[in-house]
């Protein structure tokens, strides 16, 4: 699982635009300016949003703008309280096939939420399908062949044209390129009767997939490459060592990063993930999970080890914890496969949330509420609903 989440992360910004302020009605609203109707309106949650477009067609046309959708997104983004960060909850374990979300902000606040049923258009094909990647309030899914990019906030959603590699088997991800403003997909394909490896890019704005430089190693299936700085990232072996190869979407070349010297006892298993706007590596051993985070991006001596986590609890029933995200009181996140679970690193204590209409053995995806639409304006890059 790849939680492309960097929830976190402050990009994109884009303050070189001025946007075009709506005239509005003075008998509506005799006291606000149109700068103070924008700043207003940029801070709300997206069902807001929603149902506010039917106000005037100066309002539709001012939320329809890219500025307006870049601001909102990054106001969101931004917010230490998590009031528009939410979680995707995945399921695909018989008798329940389902998309459903719920608040971090409540599950954070009130340890509880009702999960609401997400209308993904590969919903009928649930059995078969898994989440790429979630980037600045896009979310990447796969069905089979088919790939689409989605916002579940908006409902809207973009399927990919296919890519034309037959004999192939596909490993996608997906990042974000804040040089030209675009959403990528990034597919490495790998020959099923050679070692031969292909690596295709597809852009929002060109709605085209274009071949770029040679994979330098060989991927697993289905191994999804992690987003953080503007480039995807993918732990492979090499001889006896592990290395973490880096993708640059601007400029599509490829770099390494190395990892912690984590070893310590027998390792079960190392996943690489994003943390609060940091690269992360998740190491399970025996009876706990070390999570250790770069705190300066591409420095290896920045490596930290944060949290470690005990597998040894009632609460959690299994091991392979995973954190979502560490709050700014220090509580950790956690999902470990059936349960998401508060943990408290100063006292060792565990408290399950209440997520009222879910069930269990659903992955977690954070990600943020926008009004980002999947189709791209070729001018001016993201626009809104």
């Amino acid at each position: 699982m790849a939680t492309q989440s960097s929830s976190s992360h402050q990009e994109p910004k884009n303050t070189s635009q001025t946007p075009t302020l709506p005239t509005v009605d003075p008998l509506l609203l005799p006291n606000l300016l149109p700068e103070i109707i924008f700043e207003i309106l940029s801070r709300l949650p997206v069902k807001s949003l929603l149902r506010f477009r039917c106000v005037s067609k100066s309002w539709r046309s001012l939320i329809s703008q890219p500025v307006f959708a870049k601001t909102h997104l990054s106001l969101a983004s931004m917010d230490v309280d998590y009031t528009h960060h939410r979680l995707i909850l995945h399921c695909t374990y018989p008798p329940f096939f389902y998309y459903k979300s719920c608040s971090l902000h409540s599950i954070w606040n009130e340890k509880s939420d009702t999960a609401v049923e997400l209308d993904c258009p590969l919903n009928d094909r649930c059995w078969g399908t898994w989440i790429v990647g979630c980037c600045y309030g896009l979310v990447c899914v796969r069905a089979g062949q088919d790939v689409l990019i989605w916002n579940p906030s908006t409902r809207k959603s973009k399927g990919l044209p296919n890519p034309e590699m037959h004999n192939y088997i596909p490993s996608y991800s997906f990042g974000y390129d804040k040089s030209v403003d675009d959403y990528k997909v990034v597919g490495v394909f790998s020959h099923v009767h050679t070692l031969e490896i292909e690596v295709k890019v597809f852009t929002l704005r060109t709605n085209s997939w274009r071949r770029i430089g040679d994979f330098p190693h060989r991927l697993g299936f289905g191994e999804e490459g992690t987003y953080l700085n503007g480039a995807l990232h993918w732990t492979v072996s090499r001889e006896s060592n592990v290395v973490i190869v880096s993708l640059d979407l601007a400029k599509q070349t490829y770099g390494e990063i190395s990892v912690p010297d984590y070893r310590d006892g027998y390792l079960s298993w190392s996943l690489l993930d994003v943390l609060n706007g940091c690269l992360c590596i998740r190491c399970a051993y025996d009876d706990y999970a070390d999570v250790w985070v770069m705190k300066e991006y591409g420095i290896r001596e920045s490596w930290t080890k944060m949290i470690v986590i005990p597998h040894a609890t009632p609460q959690l029933g299994t091991p392979y914890p995973t954190p979502v995200c560490i709050l700014k009181n220090g509580e950790v996140l956690v999902n470990v496969f059936t349960h998401l679970v508060w943990y408290n690193p100063k006292d060792g204590t565990f408290i399950c949330p209440t997520i009222r209409n879910g069930s269990e053995g659903s992955t977690v995806f954070p990600y943020v509420e926008s009004i980002v639409s999947p189709d791209i304006d070729v001018d001016n890059g993201v626009t809104g609903v």
